[in-house]
């Protein structure tokens, strides 16, 4: 199994109504071709859908004291995290840190995460004063994968860095 290293790291989207709005239909354009879109909204379950070329996935998330991913679906099928993972805290402060673990498709997915500081970035959209979180995963066959990511409150994610790369949200709307 491969993990979309891509669609892991948006779920930040997720953290809760205080951070970003997340009313059905909301989407968000990076510049690497990835598109974000908030499928449904009820209670205190969310499904984020992602495209990117001819990739496809949707987030099954629960928002309570923190952002759980319960499930993915794929063009293969839903398949179930168990149990779910944390992916974000319910609250963000520098020098926080997170970690779980999870079992998807038969294989186990450790996750861990931390606000590294808050920062001033400039991004496409412009300039922000953003949380910079870095969040590391591995799996028990050796799948491993490292994201540096910049959230702006009431935005969402301006930037993130993988492989080095910056890639930038370069649209939203609601």
């Amino acid at each position: 199994m491969r993990l979309c290293v891509w669609a892991l790291f948006l779920s930040a989207f997720g953290l809760a109504q205080a951070y970003l709005p997340l009313e059905a239909g909301r989407t968000w354009v990076y510049s690497d071709g990835t598109v974000q879109k908030v499928v449904s909204r009820q209670g205190d379950g969310v499904v984020l859908e992602y495209t990117k070329e001819a990739s496809f996935r949707r987030d099954r998330l629960r928002l309570k004291d923190g952002v759980w991913l319960l499930g993915v679906e794929l063009p293969q099928g839903v398949f179930a995290y168990a149990p779910p993972l944390l992916l974000y805290p319910g609250r963000l402060e520098v020098g926080a840190s997170w970690s779980s673990r999870g079992v998807f498709q038969g294989q186990t997915v450790a996750l861990s995460g931390r606000v590294e500081a808050v920062e001033g970035v400039e991004a496409l959209l412009g300039r922000f004063n953003a949380y910079r979180l870095r969040l590391a995963y591995t799996t028990k066959k050796g799948g491993a994968g490292l994201v540096e990511l910049y959230l702006v409150p009431g935005l969402g994610v301006v930037r993130y860095l993988s492989g080095g790369r910056p890639v930038d949200l370069v649209k939203t709307a609601p």
